[in-house]
């Protein structure tokens, strides 16, 4: 375990917990684009333990909550996030 972390980090450039979550958060972001409405079920059907944990997470990596991406972003520009990896 300890050599395929460390041998994944230096391919990757994340460790493998940071690389997991980031592709939880863009599961996140096209659910988003689908119309889903429910934060709480999103955030434990994705793993997260609760829904502050999963807007935590989410603001961390993309800068805005969950709730405020809903709001303010295109389903179009929702799916254009999730495919970009610098976001």
């Amino acid at each position: 375990p300890f050599h395929f972390t460390r041998i994944f980090q230096q391919r990757v450039g994340v460790p493998v917990h940071r690389y997991l979550t980031q592709l939880r958060l863009r599961a996140a972001l096209e659910r988003l684009a689908e119309g889903e409405d429910d934060l709480t079920t999103l955030a434990l059907d994705l793993g997260f333990s609760s829904h502050s944990h999963f807007a935590d997470a989410f603001r961390k990596e993309f800068g805005r909550t969950p709730s405020e991406v809903r709001r303010s972003a295109s389903g179009r520009a929702l799916r254009q996030m999730s495919k970009n990896p610098e976001v």
